[in-house]
């Protein structure tokens, strides 16, 4: 790979012209379109299940499946996010993926194709106004060259997104009786809507939200982002554990992809979902907490700070023995020694069950010092 300043690299005109002028379309166009001849109920229907189905193939497909392998699924599947995925007009699963890992391989550097250090909106949109020197590096992605669906879709990639993303969307307006109007809403309005939500995982959810999981990496958790993308808007706890076919890992996370992987996994069509254990993830939760809360634990009088210390190391060994059981209750399950695995799942939970009432008892104790405080401040 190589390493250029962004002055240096030339502008993609294709990409500048396609990205400025489908909003026009999408927007001004359609608003217009749609005053002058009528708005019908197909129409958004129309737009949702085309967003809802490149938006997954984009998801759970491009991002969960083929940049990460975090499971596996069937050809079908597969098949699905290839035709799908070129609906969204981001390039193919190929390209695509080959950044990506680039971005998880080298973030915030000169290599990262959309690093935040270089502002919002080259993060956003910008990065692809350009022409990326490194745009055909795809030595990171060998095992999807030896994928004959990858293959395929490289090659086709421009003729299933015309045919499929704009001439699909076109046939159905016109079953309906209006073919601009399918065109409109089913084919402009849903890929920019499709780019800029996902977009802004690389530059909102690098900007505003919260860092759970790692307090050293610009990745941040933002709700609203997920709203928009399936599920990928968890974006702190992504960069922390990519390899999770997780974003959302608590269950009233708002995470499509990930239900649509699990009912997959349901109908046999998907297999080996990759997770992270659970104390691992509390643990690694609780570090960064400990991390913004030092300020706070420094001031306490000696003796609770020495109180909330002795919980936080309490907790520590808890977590850290919860994920050795957790590890040896998984090898029991997977070579079938039924009560062996019961045994040592009961001890596991009793130990996770320690070590997060360690850690509630340090935010007790930090939250009855603040009140404490306050009180003689009053």
């Amino acid at each position: 790979m190589t390493e250029a300043k962004l002055t240096d690299r030339p502008k993609d005109w294709t990409n500048i012209l396609f990205l400025t002028l489908t909003p026009v379309f999408a927007g001004p166009v359609l608003i217009w379109y749609t005053y002058k001849t009528g708005f019908s109920l197909w129409m958004l229907v129309l737009f949702t299940v085309m967003y809802s189905l490149s938006g997954l193939a984009i998801c759970a497909g491009y991002h969960r499946y083929f940049s990460h392998k975090s499971y596996e699924c069937s050809p079908i599947i597969q098949m699905f996010y290839a035709i799908f995925g070129a609906f969204a007009a981001q390039n193919s699963i190929l390209k695509w993926s080959a950044g990506h890992r680039r971005h998880h391989t080298f973030p915030e550097s000169e290599w990262d194709p959309y690093s935040i250090k270089r502002g919002f909106w080259w993060a956003h949109i910008l990065w692809i106004f350009h022409v990326d020197p490194d745009g055909n590096y795809i030595d990171n992605a060998r095992d999807l060259q030896k994928n004959p669906i990858v293959v395929w879709q490289n090659r086709w990639y421009k003729a299933i997104l015309l045919i499929a993303g704009f001439a699909l969307p076109t046939l159905i307006g016109a079953y309906f009786g209006n073919a601009i109007a399918g065109l409109l809403w089913g084919g402009f309005l849903r890929i920019v809507m499709v780019h800029h939500s996902t977009f802004m995982i690389n530059s909102l959810a690098h900007t505003l939200g919260t860092q759970e999981y790692d307090d050293e990496s610009t990745a941040r958790d933002n709700w609203a982002a997920a709203l928009l993308t399936f599920g990928e808007g968890y974006h702190s706890f992504h960069h922390k554990f990519p390899a999770d076919f997780r974003n959302g890992v608590r269950w009233y996370d708002w995470d499509p992809a990930k239900w649509f992987i699990t009912s997959m996994k349901f109908l046999g069509l998907a297999s080996n979902l990759r997770m992270t254990a659970t104390p691992t993830i509390e643990r690694t939760r609780m570090e960064v907490a400990v991390k913004r809360l030092q300020a706070k634990i420094d001031q306490a009088p000696k003796q609770r700070g020495m109180e909330i210390q002795e919980r936080i190391i309490k907790a520590r060994d808890a977590f850290s023995t919860a994920m050795v059981l957790w590890g040896k209750q998984v090898e029991e399950r997977a070579k079938g020694r039924s009560a062996q695995w019961k045994e040592i799942r009961a001890s596991y939970r009793a130990t996770l069950k320690e070590a997060r009432r360690e850690w509630r008892g340090v935010l007790a104790a930090l939250n009855s010092f603040s009140d404490a405080k306050a009180d003689r401040t009053a």
